[in-house]
């Protein structure tokens, strides 16, 4: 994969395995701020070096076969909107990191092999109105903290391991689906 010559564009275009795509953004500075690699059939794993992309706001890997642990580093880009891994092969518990993202508006890690308990950092997600988990492992009890969420709209945590207990605190949330 290579990145075309960018300086002094806002646009460039990105060729992998044959395939070219408009749908990566990088700014006068050379500072990537979004990538879409969805359904390309990517392998291998995330790098902990991801978590150096410091101007990223828009991360989509959707739909490949990305294998191994989400790199507690992502929780770095602290302007990050969009966290897009659904539909991978993704294993491992989810970093507390991910739960200091202050601009994270989407997050859908569903359709992985994701295990162990949501952590309750993800309760300071305050601008997140999508929180995708359905379809992993992840066990335990949901975190009562998460009705602190206030714009939280789609919130679908289906087909887990989870605790069949429901904090009560989670009736303050407002009308999810």
């Amino acid at each position: 994969m290579f990145l075309s010559e960018a300086i002094g564009y806002a646009e460039t275009h990105v060729h992998l395995a044959g395939q070219e795509f408009y749908e990566t953004l990088i700014d006068g500075y050379l500072h990537v701020q979004e990538l879409q690699l969805m359904n390309l059939s990517l392998s291998g794993n995330l790098a902990p070096e991801i978590g150096s992309l410091a101007y990223m706001e828009r991360l989509n890997f959707m739909w490949n076969k990305i294998t191994g642990s989400i790199p507690k580093e992502i929780g770095n880009i602290k302007s990050l909107v969009l966290l897009l891994l659904n539909g991978n092969l993704l294993t491992g518990s989810l970093p507390d990191e991910l739960g200091f993202l202050p601009n994270l508006d989407r997050i859908q890690i569903d359709q992985n092999h994701i295990s162990g308990p949501l952590p309750t950092s993800f309760a300071n997600l305050n601008k997140t109105k999508h929180f995708h988990m359905n379809n992993n492992s992840i066990s335990g009890q949901i975190p009562p903290e998460l009705w602190r969420l206030p714009k939280l709209a789609h919130f679908p945590l289906d087909n887990n391991n989870l605790s069949r207990y429901l904090p009560p605190e989670l009736s303050k949330l407002p009308t999810i689906t």
